[in-house]
């Protein structure tokens, strides 16, 4: 009887040495390599004719996987759009870099500019300013972004005196 309490330390001893040898468990192995490159859009945004102070509460360019669309602040909540940190005040450009993950890589129908101007995060919102592809402003220009690829030359002008008619 005095040998079975040295089989089972020795027993719970290569139990954990083999636990301890299996890392991860059962779960598979992954392919050990480089991270995957960050896609997204880059750009320069212009300024024009800024508005008091007080009526840009917030400034953000998004960029939408749909459009039209209701409302920008739904297309965030739902995870359907990407956005830049807040744009400072009275600025006369600002280049821009946005990575898009996690939204899938292909073709973005709308980039533009958006302002808060009142309390309400909800519902006080304007496009100030939308990407157009070449010199067609009667529609937003639709930018493919395909993977491992940040494309650049993304930009747009904002002109507060002259807002974008959206279709």
């Amino acid at each position: 009887m005095s040998g079975h309490p040295v089989r089972f330390v020795l027993l719970l001893i290569l139990l954990c040495l083999a636990l301890a040898a299996c890392e991860n468990g059962l779960a598979p192995e992954t392919a050990a390599g480089p991270p995957p490159k960050p896609y997204g859009i880059r750009g320069v945004i212009r300024f024009l004719h800024w508005p008091p102070a007080d009526s840009v509460l917030d400034l953000r360019l998004a960029v939408l996987e749909h459009y039209p669309v209701a409302s920008i602040v739904t297309e965030v909540i739902q995870g359907r759009a990407k956005y830049t940190d807040q744009i400072r005040y009275g600025i006369d450009s600002e280049q821009y870099s946005l990575s898009l993950a996690p939204l899938p890589t292909g073709s973005f129908p709308f980039v533009g500019v958006a302002q808060q101007y009142g309390s309400n995060i909800q519902q006080d919102w304007r496009v100030v300013g939308i990407y157009f592809a070449g010199n067609d402003s009667s529609k937003p220009g639709s930018v493919v972004v395909p993977v491992d690829s940040m494309v650049p030359n993304i930009n747009i002008t904002v002109d507060f005196a002259h807002p974008p008619i959206l279709p």
